[in-house]
């Protein structure tokens, strides 16, 4: 339980992603550099100045990376830009059909089973984050196109999610985060000139630090060790947690209603995210890929997903 616990504190804290990028006026293209470009400059300097760059070695699994960097880069591009498009309700809407698809595909292509609890629970958290979403800007501006990307933000997720999974076992977190944001960035330089404004602000800058070093260096660092003990299913359940946790930042630090059906929704969400806590086992455990000179474990990694 402390697992799927863990998962729940980490959901809650990205509350505060919505909150900023709302408050942004950049563009999504470049939020999104900027973000996974502060990302990459920190974690290359403490790898730098710490000596450990026997951690940038990450084998045969660099070349997921190669998938997974312009893949987060597209997500993220996607979920702002739907935001950006519509609103914060039609946004979190779209994306957060993630979960949906998780439940469908992991049972496909991971060694999981169909987990009857999270079958269970989607429909109630479903449920609350309807509520929440349409209750937070009166339905928001439905525009086609938002909830078209918003949606393919999920699906790309799905897929990250489920490489991640198969790959995560067999590699160190730190260096596989780093790859994985150097390929991102790539990927966005030759699309930089259509993102409008580059050059932020010192007070955007500032924001978009607290983006790339909190919410996706440490993070992501986190989310990857996290992966290796909670099952797919359980670890998309959870971003149920997020909009909810945005509702309630947006009232503590903004100054926005908390209207009955934000109230109910988020009650269904937490009650729905309670069972998955209590009734979802963690996974087996895992051999532990040596990171910062702690040593491995004598039992053998399950069979490379390459």
């Amino acid at each position: 339980m402390r697992w799927n616990l863990s998962v729940v504190a980490l959901a809650s804290s990205w509350g505060f992603v919505w909150i900023i990028a709302d408050h942004l006026s950049l563009g999504a293209l470049t939020i999104v550099f900027w973000r996974i470009g502060l990302s990459v400059l920190v974690c290359g300097v403490g790898i730098l100045v710490s000596g450990r760059t026997d951690l940038l070695r990450i084998g045969k699994t660099w070349r997921w990376t190669l998938l997974l960097g312009p893949g987060l880069a597209l997500l993220w591009f996607c979920t702002i830009e739907a935001m950006k498009l519509s609103s914060v309700a039609v946004a979190v809407l779209a994306t957060y059909t993630t979960p949906v698809f998780l439940a469908l595909f992991a049972p496909l292509f991971l060694p999981e089973r169909l987990s009857r609890v999270v079958l269970f629970a989607l429909p109630i958290a479903i449920g609350g984050l309807i509520l929440i979403a349409f209750a937070s800007n009166g339905g928001g501006n439905v525009r086609p196109l938002a909830i078209a990307i918003g949606v393919s933000g999920a699906l790309v997720q799905t897929v990250l999610v489920i490489i991640q999974k198969h790959v995560v076992r067999e590699v160190n977190p730190i260096g596989f985060s780093f790859w994985i944001d150097i390929f991102a960035v790539a990927a966005l330089v030759p699309v930089l000139p259509f993102a409008g404004r580059v050059l932020p602000s010192a007070g955007e800058l500032g924001y978009l630090a607290i983006l790339g070093v909190i919410f996706t260096l440490l993070s992501g660092l986190v989310w990857l060790m996290l992966l290796r003990h909670v099952t797919a299913q359980a670890m998309g359940f959870f971003s149920y947690i997020e909009p909810v946790s945005a509702s309630l930042l947006a009232w503590l630090l903004l100054g926005q209603r908390l209207g009955a059906p934000i109230v109910a929704g988020g009650a269904l969400v937490l009650v729905a995210g309670f069972i998955v806590v209590l009734r979802e086992p963690a996974e087996m455990p895992i051999a532990e890929v040596e990171v910062a000179g702690m040593p491995q474990s004598s039992t053998p990694s399950p069979a490379s997903a390459d």
